[in-house]
């Protein structure tokens, strides 16, 4: 049964209103096993198996006291679904045996001079331990050092046991409960009751809704002083999670106020009252401007601060060139036009230069030209763009190595290496792509008396992940020499001059077709029904894409704004692996239980979605699986790199099906085919930025697929919130007529 138990599938729960039952014994087998889900059979010490099934790391071997409830599984039959547990300490002779041979933590100890121990001991065993140890030491024929370790541990197991058992009945995953134990000592229980917000200030993905709801059942009151700061700190820190580096006064007195629903007349005056303490104790800082207080986390405006210092010595004169030599040098391209020419001089005559241009305007061919006249004239370069995807569609197109951001600063999962970055002209490929965190440890690394930066990008693209829109503000501003690519260049073709026509909020319809009688643009807008639009979708999966001469795996790319419901990443997916999987290798897949992922089957296509340095593979990474071993351990091809990951372990956690992805996810990435989702399902995420970004992923072909209203309606609507930076306000305001605003 090498299966995860789906515990919400079919279950009768009668039972689950009394109190926890009880069970110990060893954990004797494993069927399943992440940070927050296990599942597998305990041997009682009566010889009994039972099958369990809760929200903790189960381990075989281990010695545990289970507490939660029976349920009546109509697959699995009787099992026992765990809600908290604690480390055996009450054992029989042969369970504290095993206690004794095996721990890890104890060096000196094995079968024989364990049985010696609790044949010597029996019923005294731990108050022999805790108040003689040289007898303790004589009898098992151990060291003094052993039993200082053994009574160190079984101290720690006896006062954290009771601090456990309180947190897991606060639905903790045991990962979560062992975090805090580990961070907070055996005081945990006393901080936390006295003020459980210390979780939110203290503990790695600890949100403040997730302790709040902690903290309502401990009965602490929604005017606790510590609750307030720490839902003000939680409407900042949402704000910059949603792309803003700020939050007007007011405006968040307002959003903590909803947050915290303190059902007082005065509350928020009270709100007001610790935001000035978290200000004048400088745990959040602000800003003047306009008339308007504006609201951040220190380390947020420190950065736009500086990078905008940074930025007002851009138009300095390069350290290399003059203008004259600079001129000289891009008579030697021909086939550039004005603002292609114009580019080449910034970029070779000042210390910073900033290029932007839509799809089809000739950024590649620019960025060659500048590579070619760094190189004519004997100057170091060096190309980077902030994800692999990005670097290696650089290289592909440029012919010149490239590196990502992390990796040029030398970033090993934990702090940047890199003093200075050596080189004559440095290319940041992507920029829109830049947000202000890495813009300012990049800019750190960048001695602008020895090196010339040469900013490319896209401003009609999405915006970063992160907060900030630093390309869009350099823009506003032209505080650096600034050349906008405009012209679609005549032999761009459909696909390019369509991408373009979105940003005028016209959706062209489908092409005539070229030699392969593929077209690159197609139109399907006839779906009003979400469930027929997949259908229709996985139907062109199926039978027809093969036949425009796309790898169904490595060519074509499903794209769609979110995640959710029957045209998300996450049904698209399932639904995509089981016809890929049948077509290509005649293999069924098995139906995938609610809120659950499907198992990774041979073939598979996946992508990383964190960065991992200790294997060397970043988020973002396309993989395709190339073994699965009968305990369902992976082997994944990440572009000729071979990584080996363990069934159950966190960077199983770390990679997810990649047939279907978000826009969002796939910035800095082309593909031959796309096929993209736009449905007045998901409408509410929809602007015409999304569009054409999810349009210029494709390289030879665009597929739209939709309802002619939400297609319509995506291309004409316009992002009408502004990305709150204090860059857009420190920056001075360009004279000149802008071609775009900070949205």
């Amino acid at each position: 049964m090498n299966k995860r138990i789906n515990i919400d599938e079919n279950i009768n729960m009668n039972n689950n209103m009394s109190p926890p039952a009880r069970l110990n014994g060893t954990i004797e087998k494993v069927f399943y096993a992440r940070p927050d889900f296990s599942a597998g059979k305990l041997k009682t010490p009566s010889g009994h198996m039972i099958i369990f099934c809760g929200k903790f790391y189960a381990k075989e071997g281990q010695l545990v006291v289970l507490f939660g409830n029976w349920i009546d599984h109509n697959k699995y039959g009787r099992q026992f679904v765990v809600k908290y547990i604690e480390h055996d300490l009450e054992m029989d002779n042969e369970g504290l045996i095993n206690y004794l041979a095996n721990h890890p933590d104890i060096k000196g100890i094995g079968p024989v001079k364990a049985r010696l121990l609790v044949d010597a001991f029996g019923n005294r065993f731990e108050s022999t331990l805790l108040n003689g140890p040289e007898e303790f030491s004589k009898a098992g024929k151990v060291s003094m050092d052993t039993v200082k370790l053994l009574q160190k541990e079984w101290q720690l197991k006896r006062s954290t046991n009771a601090v456990r058992a309180w947190l897991s009945a606060f639905e903790l995953t045991h990962h979560q409960v062992a975090t805090l134990v580990d961070k907070l000592g055996n005081n945990c229980l006393e901080i936390l009751k006295s003020d459980p917000y210390v979780l939110v200030r203290e503990i790695k993905n600890f949100g403040f809704k997730k302790v709040d709801k902690i903290a309502r059942k401990m009965g602490t009151p929604k005017n606790h002083p510590s609750r307030i700061k720490s839902g003000i700190k939680f409407c900042v820190d949402e704000a910059l999670d949603a792309g803003d580096c700020y939050v007007e006064f007011e405006e968040l007195i307002e959003r903590a106020n909803a947050l915290l629903v303190m059902d007082i007349l005065d509350s928020k005056k009270q709100i007001e009252k610790y935001l000035n303490d978290m200000l004048d104790s400088k745990l959040l800082v602000c800003q003047s401007h306009g008339g308007r207080i504006l609201v951040a986390n220190s380390d947020i405006l420190k950065m736009e601060q500086e990078l905008a210092e940074i930025f007002k010595v851009g138009k300095k004169s390069s350290p290399y060139f003059s203008y004259s030599t600079g001129s000289s040098i891009m008579q030697l391209s021909q086939k550039l036009n004005p603002r292609q020419l114009q580019a080449v001089g910034n970029a070779i005559c000042y210390r910073l230069s900033l290029v932007s241009g839509g799809a089809g305007t000739g950024k590649t061919f620019l960025v060659s030209a500048i590579v070619k006249a760094a190189q004519e004239n004997k100057k170091k370069i060096i190309l980077a763009a902030p994800t692999g995807k990005a670097t290696k569609r650089l290289e592909e197109v440029v012919g010149v190595e490239a590196k990502t951001i992390h990796r040029l600063l030398g970033y090993d999962g934990k702090e940047f290496s890199v003093n200075k970055i050596e080189t004559d002209i440095l290319l940041i490929d992507e920029f829109s792509m830049v947000d202000v965190p890495l813009a300012w440890q990049l800019f750190k690394s960048i001695d602008l008396e020895k090196t010339s930066v040469v900013l490319v990008g896209d401003h009609n693209q999405l915006p970063p992940v992160g907060p900030g829109n630093i390309l869009r503000d350099l823009i506003q501003s032209q505080v650096i020499p600034t050349t906008i690519l405009d012209e679609v260049m005549r032999q761009a073709g459909a696909l390019k001059e369509n991408s373009m026509a979105i940003l005028n909020g016209e959706v062209r319809p489908t092409s005539a077709p070229n030699k392969n009688h593929c077209r690159d643009w197609y139109l399907v807008n006839k779906y009003t029904s979400a469930e027929e639009a997949k259908k229709f979708l996985c139907k062109l999966v199926e039978d027809q894409l093969q036949d425009f001469g796309f790898d169904l795996v490595k060519n074509v790319q499903v794209l769609t704004p979110t995640h959710k419901g029957p045209l998300g990443t996450r049904e698209l997916n399932i639904a995509l692996q089981r016809i890929i999987q049948k077509k290509l290798w005649n293999i069924k897949t098995s139906p995938v239980p609610a809120n659950r992922r499907p198992a990774f089957l041979l073939y598979d296509k996946i992508i990383q979605t964190k960065n991992n340095y200790g294997i060397e593979v970043m988020n973002g990474a396309i993989g395709y699986i190339i073994n699965v071993d009968e305990k369902g351990n992976l082997t994944v091809d990440f572009d000729g790199k071979k990584v080996e990951i363990e069934k159950g372990s966190s960077e199983m956690q770390d990679i997810q099906l990649a047939y279907a992805l978000s826009i969002h996810k796939c910035q800095g990435s082309e593909f031959p085919c796309c096929v993209l989702v736009i449905h007045k399902a998901h409408s509410y995420m929809h602007h015409r930025n999304l569009f054409y970004t999810g349009v210029t992923r494709a390289r030879k072909t665009a597929i739209i697929i939709g309802d002619a209203w939400g297609i319509r309606n995506c291309a004409q609507k316009k992002q009408v919130s502004e990305r709150k930076t204090f860059l857009s306000h420190i920056l001075p305001s360009a004279t000149s007529n802008v071609p775009c605003k900070s949205k």
